[in-house]
């Protein structure tokens, strides 16, 4: 993973505060983002972490699973269809006339800058086996391990071994900028508005309740878990005042 992307709302050089500039992902249960960790762990299905140790949505899991929302969005209104294919595409293979591109979603700038001036310090000061170290204390401090049995169909146990499967725990914060290539129409913004409120499970597991997430769209990373729900509902072109939220907490 590369450093932090950072968003812009047009190639070409124009901006508009009424374009989404960030995907905010709550999480409201365990996670299981399935990859490679930075120093490994015991862990017989490790989580994806970045160089740093910290835990992450690779770019492209959300793509999929934004597209997926999308279609559910289209069904509700056939006529945000075009503003689907202009977002996501026509096909799963992410064309080139794609107007939006959404970078990885990361832990909060201050916690990746405190971390990486924590490895730093450590670096200069003692061997590359104490970097090591810090780096799986990192990745511990934002997981757990799981362990269980694998079920098969019938619900018996299909391996008399334990196996162990390490989670991002719930309550972690993970934003991933956006990046147009021109600006969105109303209705190519009300579809990704549609689209982000639809997407609500990452990860392995769905059916066992994993991954649940809130999803929301804002101007600012900062931005408040209620105010980026009532933004998105605006942006989506329904009223906040006439619905009432449901998270996962």
């Amino acid at each position: 993973m590369t450093g932090p992307e950072t968003p812009t709302r047009a190639d070409d050089g124009t901006a508009d505060a009424d374009t989404p500039a960030y995907l905010l992902v709550d999480l409201v249960a365990p996670a299981i983002f399935a990859g490679a960790s930075a120093a490994g762990t015991a862990a017989d299905s490790d989580v994806v972490t970045d160089s740093h140790g910290l835990p992450y949505l690779p770019r492209q899991r959300i793509a999929a699973r934004l597209r997926d929302a999308a279609v559910t969005a289209v069904r509700a209104d056939r006529a945000l269809l075009p503003a689907a294919h202009a977002l996501f595409g026509t096909s799963r293979r992410h064309g080139p006339g794609r107007i939006l591109r959404v970078g990885h979603a990361t832990p909060p700038e201050p916690v990746r800058a405190a971390v990486a001036w924590a490895l730093e310090q450590r670096a200069s000061a003692e061997s590359g086996g104490a970097v090591n170290t810090l780096v799986r204390a990192v990745t511990d401090a934002f997981t757990s391990v799981e362990s269980g049995v694998a079920i098969d169909g019938d619900g018996a146990p299909t391996d008399a071994r334990l196996r162990t499967v390490r989670v991002v725990d719930p309550g972690l914060r993970l934003t991933a900028p956006l990046r147009w290539t021109r600006r969105p129409a109303a209705d190519e913004v009300r579809c990704l508005a549609r689209a982000a409120l639809a997407f609500t499970q990452a990860g392995l597991k769905s059916g066992r309740g994993r991954g649940r997430l809130d999803a929301r769209l804002a101007d600012d990373p900062g931005t408040d878990s209620a105010d980026a729900h009532t933004r998105t509902l605006t942006w989506a072109g329904i009223d906040p005042e006439r619905t009432v939220r449901e998270t996962g907490v």
